[in-house]
Parts: C-alpha cells; sequence; structure tokens
C-alpha cells in the first residue's frame, strides 16, 4: 500500500471468505444459518480490535470458568457485550451484501440470478457456498470471492459524499502474477474470470499484469500490442479516458515479448521515460470538497426528479446469469422481467416476457403455503433467439415471438389445473436468450447446465426452433449434462441425431417435403394469363446450402420429386460454408441472381413453372423485392413454401412486395383448421383469443393463424405431461421428482397411447417404442391470401387418434409417387 492512502479493510470479501473456510455446518437446518453468523463473527473479531475488545470485556470464551464474580459479570455483560455486538454483526453483513429494495447489491442480485428470487438474509443464502452448499465447486467460489474482492477495492477508491477526506487514493490497485501458467490453469482461469467480473462490476480500479498469458479472449477480444512500448502508449491512451476503457473496447493487453537483451533495454528505457501511468487529480481542501460535494448532490438529486418524471428509457445492462452476445445483445438466462434489448418488435416479446414473470410470482405465492402431499414447482427453461434488429434475424422473423405467446398460454393452463389440484406439478418459466441466429447457444447452454447443477428444479429446455450449427453444438451440450429437450417447431431432421435427450412434437422435414413433393405433383397451383390453375410441369428448386433447415428440407424434397423436372438453385454469397451433405445444384452470388433465373423459366416456358422455396422468410421477401423488378418479363409467380415462410406473413405483406403472387405453404401446427375436431385445438383458440384477440390488424390477425404458437403449447404440454407421470410414479415425495426421472417418462414413451394436441394428435411413443416423434404427425398445406384468412388446400396425418388423413383433394395420396 503507497503511504497516505489508508487502511484497506475489504469487508465483503473477508465475509465471504469466512464463509468459504468455515467447517462443515451441523445441527439443524434452521439454525445453520445462525452458526454460520456466529463462525463469521469470530473471524471478523480477528481484524477488528473494537469487537475483540467488546468480547473480552463481555467474558471472552470462558462462559464456564471462574468463580462466582465471574460467572455473574458474564451473566450480566455477556447479552451486552457479546450478542449485541454479533447480532448487529449480522444486521450490518446483510445490509453490506443485499443492499435495499430499491438498491440491491452485486451480491442480492447475483443470487436472484442464480435461484430466481432474490435473498432475504445473508447467511441463509450464504449456505450453499459453505461445504455441503449446493453451490460449492471451486469455480462458484473463485468468481464469488473475485466479484466481492473487485466491489471491495472499487469501493476504496470511490469518492463518498460528505466525507471528503477520504478521498487520498488516486492510484489503481495492482494485482501481479510471475506466470500465468497452461490455458486450463487456475491463475488463467482468475484472469479470464477478472475480465468478464469487471465487466458485470462496471469496476476500473485494478489493473492485473501477468507472464506466460497467449491470450485472455473470453468475451471480450485482446488489444494485441506489438511490443512493450506500444503496450505503454495503450495504457497511456487508457488513462486519457477517464480512467476507464469504452464499452465494447478491449481491455485485455497481450504483448509478445522475446528473450533477449535487445527488447528488455527497450523496454527499459521507455520505463525510464514513463516510471508512472497516474490518473490526473487535483486535490482540494476538506472544506472545499464538502461544498463541492453537496452541490453535486443537489444537482443530482434536480437530475433525478427530472427523469422519474420524464418518460427517459433506463439502459440495459449484462448482469446475473446473461452477458454480452456477439450481436453486442445481452444473451444468457434470466427470468421474465429482464429485458433483452428494446426494439419495437422486442417489446411485443417484453409483453410476452412481463407474462410470464407475472406468472411465475403466482407459482411463488403458491409455494408459500403448500400442502402436504403436494408437489413443489419445477422449472422449463425456453431457448430461442430473443434479440435481433440493425440487419439481425428479429424475434418475429425467427418465429420467437409466437412460439412465447404459446409458451406463456400453456403455462398459465398448466399452472391452472396444478395449482387447484395435487395430482400436476406446476411450471416456472426462465427464458434464455440464443443471440441472434442462435450465435450464442453454444455458451448459454453451458450456463443452463451450470444452473441446472445448481437448481434441481429444472427439468427439461424447450425451443431450438432454427437448425444451426450452434443449434446442434448447444444440443449435445445439454443431452450430455442429461437434460430433457422438447422442440417447439418442426425443423431439420438432424436436430434428433444431437442426442436421446431431445424430443420433437412437430413434423420433420423429411415428412414436410413428402407432402410438399405430393401437392407439387397433383395440385392445379400455377396461375395462368387466362386465370387459370394448372399443374406444374418445372419445378425451381431454392435453398441456401449454408442453413441446415434450408438444405435438409431442400434435400428431402428433391429426394421425393422427379430430378428431370427440378433445376436446384443454390445461394452461395453468405460467405459462410456449406454445411455437411449440401445439396448440389447452380450456385448464384446474390438473390437477384436467383430471381431472374427463376423470371427466365417462368417466361421462357410454355409449360406451368412452379417455384419450391426451402429457404428463409426473409430472403423471400428480398428475393420477392427483386422479381418485381422483372415484372415486366414475367407478370406473375407461384410459390410453395416450406414452414419458414409464415413469419414472413407476420413481417409484412409479401404482396406488397410483387402484387401477382399465388403463394401456398406448409403449415406444422396450424391450430383453426382443427377447431371444429379437436378439443385441445378449441381449449388453445380459446386461451389465445382470452388473451390476444383484442388485436384485430394484419399481424394480429396473422399471428392467430400462425402454427407457431400452438405448436410451442404441444411442446410445453408434452414436457408437462411426462413431468406429471413421473410425480405420480414417486409416491408423491417430491424430493425424487427429478429431471432424470422425466427422462426416463419420455424415453419409455407416455402412457395412454399419446394425447391429442392442439396441432394434433402426438403419438408419444417414446424411443423404445420406434422413435422421439410422432411418424404421421399432422401437416397442412395453405393457401395465403392479402388480407384474409388462409385456405386449407392438404390436410395430411392424424388430426386425432381415431381421425388419420391419408389422402387430400380428390382422394390425391398424402405420399408422392417414387422419384425418378
Amino acid at each position: 500500500m503507497p503511504p497516505g492512502t489508508g487502511q484497506l479493510r475489504l469487508p465483503g470479501y473477508r465475509l465471504l471468505h469466512s464463509v468459504a473456510t468455515v467447517a462443515a455446518i451441523g445441527g439443524t437446518f434452521e439454525h445453520r444459518h445462525r452458526e454460520l453468523r456466529d463462525h463469521c463473527y469470530t473471524d471478523h473479531r480477528g481484524w477488528s480490535r473494537v469487537d475483540e475488545l467488546l468480547w473480552w470485556v463481555g467474558g471472552h470464551d470462558q462462559a464456564g470458568a471462574g468463580g462466582t464474580f465471574e460467572l455473574l459479570w458474564h451473566f450480566l455483560a455477556g447479552p451486552l457485550f457479546q450478542k449485541v455486538p454479533r447480532w448487529r454483526f449480522g444486521v450490518r453483513a446483510s445490509r453490506r451484501m443485499l443492499g435495499g429494495r430499491r438498491n440491491p447489491r452485486w451480491y442480492a442480485e447475483w443470487i436472484r440470478q442464480q435461484h430466481g428470487t432474490p435473498p432475504t438474509d445473508f447467511f441463509r443464502s450464504a449456505l450453499d457456498l459453505a461445504p455441503g452448499g449446493e453451490a460449492r465447486d471451486p469455480e462458484q467460489l473463485d468468481r464469488v470471492l473475485m466479484h466481492a474482492l473487485l466491489a471491495d477495492l472499487d469501493g476504496a477508491v470511490r469518492a463518498r459524499l460528505f466525507r471528503p477526506w477520504r478521498r487520498r487514493r488516486i492510484t489503481r490497485f495492482v494485482l501481479l502474477f510471475e506466470e500465468a501458467g497452461p490455458w486450463d490453469s487456475r491463475t488463467q482461469r482468475f484472469l479470464r474470470e477478472l475480465r468478464s467480473a469487471i465487466e458485470d462490476l462496471d469496476c476500473s480500479s485494478v489493473l492485473a499484469v501477468s507472464a506466460g498469458a497467449r491470450s485472455l479472449a473470453n468475451r471480450v477480444p485482446d488489444f494485441e500490442a506489438s511490443d512493450l512500448t506500444h503496450a505503454g502508449d495503450r495504457l497511456a491512451l487508457v488513462e486519457q479516458w477517464a480512467a476507464r476503457v469504452p464499452a465494447g473496447e478491449p481491455n485485455g493487453i497481450v504483448v509478445p515479448v522475446r528473450e533477449g537483451p535487445a527488447d528488455n533495454e527497450r523496454a527499459a528505457y521507455w520505463l525510464g521515460l514513463h516510471p508512472m501511468l497516474v490518473v490526473p487529480s487535483r486535490r482540494l481542501g476538506p472544506g472545499t470538497e464538502t461544498v463541492a460535494a453537496c452541490t453535486a448532490l443537489v444537482v443530482a438529486l434536480a437530475a433525478t426528479i427530472v427523469v422519474l418524471t420524464g418518460n427517459s428509457p433506463t439502459a440495459d445492462s449484462c448482469a446475473g446469469g446473461t452477458f454480452l452476445g456477439q450481436g453486442g445483445h445481452c444473451v444468457g438466462v434470466t427470468e421474465g422481467k429482464a429485458r433483452f434489448a428494446k426494439g419495437p418488435n422486442e417489446k411485443q416479446v417484453g409483453a410476452v416476457l412481463d407474462q410470464i414473470d407475472q406468472q411465475n410470482n403466482v407459482v411463488y405465492a403458491a409455494m408459500k403455503n403448500l400442502a402436504p402431499g403436494r408437489p413443489h414447482y419445477r422449472t422449463v427453461v425456453y431457448l430461442g433467439p430473443l434479440t435481433g434488429g440493425n440487419g439481425d434475424e428479429d424475434p418475429v422473423r425467427g418465429g420467437t415471438l409466437p412460439e412465447l405467446r404459446g409458451i406463456a398460454l400453456a403455462q398459465q393452463s398448466i399452472n391452472d389445473l396444478a395449482l387447484n389440484g395435487g395430482e400436476r406439478v406446476p411450471l416456472r418459466i426462465l427464458v434464455a436468450n440464443a443471440g441472434d441466429l442462435f450465435a450464442d447457444a453454444p455458451k448459454v447452454a453451458d450456463s443452463i447446465v451450470k444452473l441446472a447443477g445448481r437448481d434441481r428444479s429444472i427439468v427439461g429446455v424447450v425451443g431450438f426452433g432454427q437448425s444451426r450449427l450452434a443449434t446442434y453444438q448447444a444440443m449435445r451440450t445439454l443431452d450430455a449434462a442429461g437434460i430433457p429437450m422438447v422442440g417447439t417447431s418442426g425443423t431439420a431432421d438432424q436436430l434428433l441425431q444431437q442426442g436421446p435427450h431431445y424430443y420433437q412434437t412437430a413434423p420433420t422435414d423429411e415428412r414436410a417435403a413428402k407432402i410438399m413433393a405430393a401437392f407439387v405433383e397433383h395440385a392445379a397451383m400455377v396461375r395462368q394469363a387466362d386465370g387459370h390453375d394448372k399443374q406444374a410441369t418445372r419445378v425451381e428448386l431454392f435453398a441456401d446450402p449454408t442453413d441446415p433447415y434450408s438444405n435438409s428440407l431442400a434435400t428431402s424434397f428433391r429426394t421425393e420429386y422427379p430430378a428431370a423436372r427440378t433445376d436446384v438453385l443454390l445461394l452461395s454469397g453468405s460467405g459462410t460454408a456449406d454445411v455437411p451433405g449440401a445439396l448440389a445444384g447452380t450456385r448464384y452470388d446474390t438473390l437477384a441472381g436467383v430471381a431472374q433465373q427463376v423470371c427466365d423459366a417462368t417466361a421462357g416456358s410454355k409449360q406451368p413453372v412452379a417455384l419450391v422455396w426451402a429457404g428463409r422468410a426473409s430472403q423471400f421477401m428480398t428475393f420477392l423485392d427483386e422479381y418485381r423488378m422483372r415484372s415486366d418479363a414475367c407478370p406473375r409467380l407461384s410459390v410453395l413454401g416450406g414452414d419458414d415462410i409464415t413469419n414472413a406473413l407476420l413481417l409484412g405483406s409479401p404482396w406488397s412486395a410483387f402484387s401477382a403472387l399465388t403463394l401456398y405453404h406448409v403449415s406444422l401446427g396450424q391450430a383453426p383448421v382443427l377447431n371444429g375436431a379437436d378439443a385441445e385445438a378449441r381449449t388453445y383458440l380459446t386461451a389465445y383469443d382470452a388473451r390476444y384477440g383484442s388485436d384485430t390488424s394484419a399481424f394480429g390477425r396473422a399471428m392467430r393463424q400462425d402454427g407457431h404458437p400452438a405448436l410451442a403449447w404441444d411442446a410445453l404440454r408434452y414436457l408437462s405431461k411426462a413431468l406429471d407421470e413421473a410425480w405420480s410414479s414417486t409416491g408423491k415425495v417430491d424430493d425424487r421428482l427429478d429431471r432424470t426421472l422425466v427422462q426416463a417418462v419420455l424415453y419409455q414413451g407416455l402412457g395412454g397411447g399419446g394425447f391429442n394436441g392442439a396441432t394434433g394428435h402426438i403419438d408419444s411413443h417414446g424411443a423404445n417404442g420406434g422413435g422421439r416423434m410422432t411418424t404421421d404427425k399432422l401437416v397442412s398445406v395453405l393457401r395465403a391470401v392479402p388480407d384474409g384468412a388462409p385456405q386449407t388446400v392438404l390436410l395430411c396425418g392424424a388430426v386425432t387418434a381415431a381421425d388419420v388423413r391419408q389422402t387430400w383433394g380428390k382422394d390425391y395420396p398424402c405420399q408422392p409417387a417414387a422419384a425418378h
């Protein structure tokens, strides 16, 4: 410590260090938090002279020794000099670590992110960090102690209002490591976690220096300096930035240093010119600083009043279980109340997150007076891309908003039944943002696994609405951890290959492609110049070979439809590598080139030509805009799209891009057409209309007709039914109900031969009965029209257990003829 800088107390770190080093705590559970407090107070007296003196005056540790006078003195003075200071220590410790309701401290926020509810007593929550606690693991202890240390160090340099004579420290704290060791060493892990903790706490008081660190990149990239002189210039520049690195800038500097005197001499010369890096600071007298502090307080109060009386939004922060993702948004796991972004579509997502948060609060309230024999709540995590904008795939286009609506409706329906009886298990929903295009899904999956290791109430994950390579990696991580997963939408067949813990309630791409091939083979879908519709004699098939969903759907269609009548058009200008087993075809760098090829094919042929779109909805809208520019030569276009096309109907009317469009698309969960035949579909639609029926806009109508909410409803209901069966098998012993038992029920198959869902019959026969999906799952093809309800032109599969459609239209088969 440099002279004149005061005593460094580190109260938060010492308190948590006492918790981490306590011996095993015995006794009844109700009194363990008091034993932990007493142990921490004993350590506290080791460096607090006042409390140690009071303890000694109160009779120190000789309560049972000495004569009558000593016993009498201990009886009278013990409560005053020992119990009262110990009680006061516990109160101050809780206030220091938890803060207040309006200004919670970092520890309170950390606990809330881990367990979903804020702590009310520090020592009760700290039992998890003591030996035998749920959060007792080396990495967790390192992370908590690091946060405590940084918070104390930052507090040591922070200016204090009305105490200006303590504003003495103007230098940073330096942590010096002689050697960082290998990448997986504790020192390297400490340095990487240090960078993350500095960002979480917005700390600028610590500088770490270490040899042997080749890279510290974790969430923020390194600043790579060519030599020590370059690094010193960077540090000097940091000092000019008001002692902190701007948000988004690298806060780690890696310098390659070669052995030899030349490099050392150059560094020594530079350090001789710059012996210190000090934050410029002008010191004033205590009286002057007191006046300045009071003035600043008055200005701050005035500014606070202006902010509170206005409508200025507060900035989002990445805290607790969230972190900064690749797209610049917060990703990770949180409760519904947290916000990931504030774009226009994210506001609609935020409204659904509010509903989930309200339902979670209902569950929390019900758990306070839980009757014997009733199950405690269990937790399901929804994983999807909740942020977008600025060129990203937004939550509407990615299907996230419809899926969240279905999840919220299903949660309320499940809890209404569970909280009014004792046979079903109530559900809490946590939301995990996987980032745009699931780019951050692997890291988010890691955080889910760590959270599940601490929170045994987590029994599964639903979501995975997009087939991406990052999605597959996240699924493998969750599968290795033994966490059951249920898909909320139909997508690439490869999802089922990522592990035995994944189950799919929607049709696979292979089944959807067979239905599409059967439809193109028989349907009069191509509008002619005379206004009549004819069957297509040739198909232009579009696919994106870098997208697993697009490639899977297109490959399956190509297998089912004659190759001689098919031209395969591939978009290859994204710069991303093709997925393994990519479809072969003619490649185009831009969608403009694809539009020109389709125009040439439709205008240059006297036979009807149809476009089968196996790409994403966002690509389809861009394609239509390019096609409109060629409308003089190509006045009409007939399209059959996959299920992702429904997102184009949500974002805006495709006919605004090209008016002479005949559009058919696959729907994997179209509930309105089932309303007359399926009771579950009627239940779903009743719940949907009660919550969202007031929205009669074009967007609201398109959302009601979309299949994503119904598929998400069925996915959560499917997992909930497995949870209820697992609960019944425990003999109503809550401690026996965990995700391992839920996985066993799913793997063996739900009892009763499946159930009729909002999207058709779901044959939950389990892996031992033939697979982790419904082989004859209902698929429909709809004809979309501007500003109107779609027309169902094909319905194939199991509407209910007793109503399985094998033909459509004029008794056309649901299976296409063999491709040749």
